[in-house]
């Protein structure tokens, strides 16, 4: 059925050429606006679309072998985990050698200028894709726009800081140095007398 004849496949008029990277045969021409690769052509002739979510696999893991009686059809999943299981050692180890160059070559990369530029680059996308939303603060009840981060709660840092002053949040128990009674003040305070002592100087 398939006639392969100086580097290309023919089938049904037509001409399929090996892909010297992947290995696998890809048509010349469009066929249902694609150019589909051989072993997944000849799956469909004889058994129809190929669903969603699935792969067709060479049995005998030889690309150049596209007879029906050669494939078979497996999910994603199943395909990758059917070639996990097939890997040898020396391939395992080859590939996690290259992985690693991989990883210490993208660190560089992005450390370098063209990366960081890169980076600055997607925020600025990013943040031109996000929208100012409305907020009231809880300070001094003013209206503010800005970019939603989950803690939208005051205009300034300024309310910010007279809100915790003003709630207590901060406060602490210290020690008079003066009578030795205990007395409240905010943490960031520099108090360290009473007010009945403070009064008194």
């Amino acid at each position: 059925m398939i006639i392969y004849e100086n580097g290309y496949a023919i089938v049904n008029d037509l001409r399929f050429r090996k892909d010297t990277k992947s290995g696998y045969y890809l048509c010349g021409k469009l066929v249902n606006g694609k150019r589909p690769r051989l072993h997944r052509y000849i799956w469909e002739l004889f058994n129809g679309t190929i669903p969603k979510g699935y792969d067709v696999h060479h049995k005998d893991h030889n690309k150049d072998n596209n007879e029906i009686d050669n494939l078979e059809l497996l999910t994603k999943r199943e395909h990758i985990e059917r070639h996990k299981e097939e890997l040898t050692d020396e391939i395992r180890e080859k590939f996690k050698q290259n992985l690693n160059k991989a990883r210490i070559k993208a660190s560089e990369w992005h450390k370098s200028e063209e990366g960081r530029k890169w980076h600055i680059k997607q925020y600025e996308i990013s943040l031109g894709n996000r929208k100012k939303k409305k907020f009231i603060c809880e300070y001094c009840g003013k209206e503010f726009y800005c970019l939603d981060n989950g803690v939208n709660r005051f205009c300034s840092n300024n309310c910010k800081s007279r809100y915790r002053w003003n709630s207590g949040i901060d406060n602490i128990t210290r020690i008079c140095v003066v009578c030795g009674s205990e007395f409240t003040v905010n943490k960031y305070s520099k108090k360290i007398k009473c007010d009945k002592c403070k009064r008194k100087d």
